[in-house]
């Protein structure tokens, strides 16, 4: 039986610097999840060592409960890569801000009372002791993975495939071709096309990057995967407007919760935990110009000022990005537009869960998508949005959804007044119980029946 091997270079990249996992990350990882329960130990991880500086790879099934939890204290140990530390929640340290010297002694402190297990330290200063045990406590012993060349590994007619954000990597490529030429199938999925589409809101090195290993790829993949039509419409279009050809199938994402049901509470970070103590609105996603959260955010303040409406708070959840400064200065300066609107930073796959579950719609109002996960996610949780009509957003939000157009702030508005209209969104969120959603293993056996092609 042929092998199948997925590529996880951007995910070791990402966790030694990161804590919390991004939506395309989020989408490879379910896939090769889903792949493991297809094929077992056929399936493969495989990335370039940042240390060994080695292309290498071990049997999936031996670190997926790691990957799949995105548990960094267990995967990076098990993959020989170091992990970024985790960062300490704790909103009584801000005041201690531009003082890191008076800043360390507190967290010295803190971690002395935690290792000591003094819970009256924490309890004296509204700290949640179980939350500190949860993410700092004892970890258990992790035994490396045997870590082999991908060369000794892959035979002619097996799979490699890159799901996740591999452009810009030249030690992957690399990788790539070589497995190419000695008749190893290549497969790359292609998320968006969001240098070419909206080229004065990226990152120009990476829009350069991005240009130059798409077109490079045409050397050496077999096929592409493309997350949704528009998507596959985009890059067909491109690779013609190159003069190049290339096979493209379409496999859609899922539309499914962000993590699966816990035995025990969440462990949320007082940021969140404050955040949810008011109905709110959810927007996810990473804080950028694409996102189009600056005029959603004045729609929030025009709203804000009706004395007719019970407007919910406004909460965006993402990491920060590409062109955000000014955006942040001003929700700070103006505090969230007096309350309005809150910003939490790498939310975890937990705290989004609990997110979901509690928020009275979403929110995903972007320029452009390749996807749009947070959709998705929301309908899986029983919650309609206010979608953008542009790209691929429709194919996931159907018919159980508002949808706005981007541009017009007047559009946006209405959207959402739509939305905060109870018994529309009670007629939505009924049409979405009894709609059936995408889920992550119809993603995967898609996937796999393209690999094995």
């Amino acid at each position: 039986m042929t092998q199948v091997f997925f590529d996880i270079s951007d995910i070791v990249t990402y966790i030694r610097e990161h804590r919390s996992v991004s939506g395309i990350q989020r989408a490879a990882v379910r896939i090769i999840a889903q792949a493991v329960r297809l094929r077992g130990r056929d399936v493969f991880l495989s990335f370039y060592h940042p240390v060994k500086k080695a292309y290498l790879t071990c049997p999936a099934a031996d670190v997926i409960d790691a990957l799949l939890a995105f548990d960094i204290d267990a995967l990076a140990p098990a993959l020989g890569v170091r992990a970024a530390k985790a960062q300490i929640p704790v909103p009584f340290l801000t005041r201690y801000r531009g003082q890191p010297a008076k800043q360390a002694v507190h967290v010295a402190r803190m971690r002395l009372a935690g290792w000591l297990g003094r819970s009256r330290y924490f309890d004296k200063r509204g700290l949640d002791f179980g939350l500190w045990q949860r993410l700092y406590g004892p970890r258990r012993a992790v035994k490396p993975v045997t870590l082999r060349p991908l060369a000794d590994i892959a035979r002619p007619g097996d799979t490699v495939c890159g799901l996740g954000a591999i452009w810009g990597r030249g030690k992957v490529e690399t990788a790539f071709r070589s497995a190419h030429a000695k008749g190893v199938q290549v497969y790359l999925l292609v998320h968006d096309l969001i240098p070419m589409k909206l080229p004065d809101l990226a990152d120009p090195r990476a829009a350069r990057s991005y240009h130059h290993w798409l077109v490079g790829s045409a050397d050496y993949v077999t096929g592409y995967l493309a997350n949704s039509q528009a998507t596959a419409t985009d890059l067909r279009e491109f690779l013609a407007e190159q003069g190049l050809t290339g096979t493209v199938h379409v496999t859609p994402l899922a539309q499914e919760a962000v993590s699966a049901e816990q035995d025990a509470p969440p462990a949320l970070s007082p940021f969140v935990h404050e955040a949810t103590t008011v109905p709110y609105v959810l927007c996810v996603g990473t804080i950028e110009p694409r996102k189009n959260l600056w005029r959603l955010v004045q729609v929030w303040a025009r709203l804000a000022r009706r004395a007719d409406l019970d407007l919910p708070r406004l909460v965006l959840a993402g990491k920060r990005g590409w062109l955000t400064d000014g955006f942040l200065a001003m929700l700070e300066r103006t505090g969230g537009l007096g309350g309005w609107v809150i910003w939490l930073d790498a939310p975890t796959d937990a705290e989004l869960d609990h997110l979901y579950r509690h928020c009275v719609f979403t929110a995903t109002v972007s320029l452009y998508e390749g996807w749009g996960l947070p959709i998705g996610e929301g309908l899986s949780y029983g919650k309609t949005g206010v979608v953008s009509q542009t790209a691929s957003m429709p194919e996931v939000g159907g018919d159980m959804v508002v949808y706005c157009d981007p541009a017009s702030m007047q559009s946006l508005e209405t959207a959402v007044l739509r939305c905060l209209d109870m018994s529309e969104r009670q007629a939505l969120e009924s049409r979405i119980a009894d709609t059936p959603l995408r889920r992550w293993d119809d993603v995967g056996r898609d996937v796999m029946a393209v690999l094995k092609g």
